[in-house]
């Protein structure tokens, strides 16, 4: 796969392992559309939705070694292992981050201004620490982080990658 083609190929995978998820939950996912940005527009239990993908990397050199790993025309570049002091702290840390930047970013506003609330689906690519000790640990602090922001999501789940595809758990 070129390096190009990682992110869709990417996010049609967390797409369809969320609705994998809902389903087993009682309701139905399908996409509609795949506009960029949101990454896609979908109908919900047969409401109209949009949902926004995002992932948050222990490190850029954790997220480059995983991409260039996938990719066919790019050499791979290995993670050169640091010291990590605090694991569960920095994973939850990145998590936040990357949930208020999207908060903060304007297309964000302006979809859900348009279109309502939307869902985000956060991976979190923290090779200690899994999304729902990230939610036991810092899940609070996160919510009230974002109680603080615009409000522009109805719905954020963490998720991590599994052998069956992905597992989500519900932040809010």
């Amino acid at each position: 796969m070129k390096h190009r083609d990682i992110q869709p190929a990417h996010e049609e995978a967390v797409l369809d392992s969320f609705s994998d998820y809902l389903q087993k939950h009682g309701g139905s996912l399908k996409v509609v559309n795949r506009p960029n940005p949101p990454d896609a527009i979908v109908t919900i239990n047969g409401k109209s939705c949009w949902i926004e993908i995002t992932d948050a990397f222990q490190s850029s050199g954790w997220a480059k070694s995983i991409t260039s790993y996938a990719a066919d025309d790019r050499v791979h570049e290995p993670y050169v292992r640091g010291a990590i002091c605090e694991p569960d702290i920095e994973a939850c840390e990145k998590v936040k981050e990357v949930i208020l930047k999207k908060y903060r970013k304007k297309t964000m506003k302006n979809l859900r201004i348009t279109n309502g609330p939307g869902i985000l689906l956060v991976g979190a690519y923290t090779p200690i620490t899994l999304p729902e000790e990230i939610i036991e640990q810092a899940g609070h602090s996160i919510c009230l982080a974002i109680a603080e922001e615009e409000p522009v999501f109805g719905s954020i789940y963490l998720y991590r990658n599994s052998t069956q595809g992905h597992i989500f758990s519900r932040l809010f």
